[in-house]
């Protein structure tokens, strides 16, 4: 299976040169502040593209897809639409999640929460067991996940510390995220199972400046 991955190209998607694959996968924020027409716009683009199977999740960004999922769904279909839920595409099964920990308190974006409250726990420990790829928006905690300019005294690693505990201990084979567009790139960590490990993929398309730079991220399961 060959995977063809990105995320976070807020609007560039049209000047892209996306790789031949089995599987794309877009890991939410095609947009700025998306409306209905441009969620519309952007379905017909992904679903142009020549893959024989494709999953959408959204991001904080798309605005118009929260709360409206099954209108999402139809715009989106034959593609797959995930929010916060499994498919199983050629036998191997994958969760797809929107949501990602507020840089900001309140935020002013979509699909978020508290980063220490109790919302994070009840989202990640949803995460089932026996994935072989695990797709959110947001970062788990040290891996892809640190900005630039954090404030001072802050951490600038941003990323859920339940979500990596949750990845941890359920072991995807691959966990694919954006978001935090400095982290784009490829990242592993010791766990205690070494029978079985994670490798973690920041698919940010645009970097830091919001420039569509970094390569689409080919990956092969």
């Amino acid at each position: 299976m060959r995977i063809v991955a990105l995320s976070d190209t807020h609007g560039f998607h049209k000047r892209l040169q996306v790789p031949d694959g089995d599987l794309l996968i877009y890991g939410g924020d095609f947009s700025m502040r998306a409306k209905a027409h441009e969620v519309v716009e952007f379905a017909q683009w992904f679903k142009a593209l020549p893959h024989p199977h494709k999953i959408f999740i959204a991001g904080n960004h798309d605005m118009a897809c929260e709360g409206h999922d099954d209108w999402v769904k139809e715009t989106f279909a034959p593609a797959i639409y995930l929010n916060h839920e499994s498919c199983e595409v050629e036998g191997y099964r994958i969760f797809g999640s929107p949501f990602s920990s507020a840089i900001y308190d309140p935020s002013p974006w979509f699909f978020d929460y508290q980063r220490f409250g109790p919302r994070s726990q009840e989202l990640w420990g949803a995460i089932p067991e026996y994935l072989d790829v695990l797709i959110t928006h947001g970062p788990p905690y040290g891996l892809g996940d640190k900005v630039h300019e954090a404030h001072r005294g802050e951490d600038p690693h941003v990323g859920d510390l339940n979500l990596l505990n949750r990845v941890k201990s359920v072991l995807p084979r691959i966990h694919i995220f954006g978001h935090i567009h400095e982290g784009y790139g490829r990242y592993t960590i010791d766990t205690w199972n070494y029978t079985r490990t994670t490798l973690f993929y920041n698919v940010c398309v645009c970097d830091g400046n919001y420039k569509p730079v970094n390569p689409i991220t080919v990956i092969d399961l």
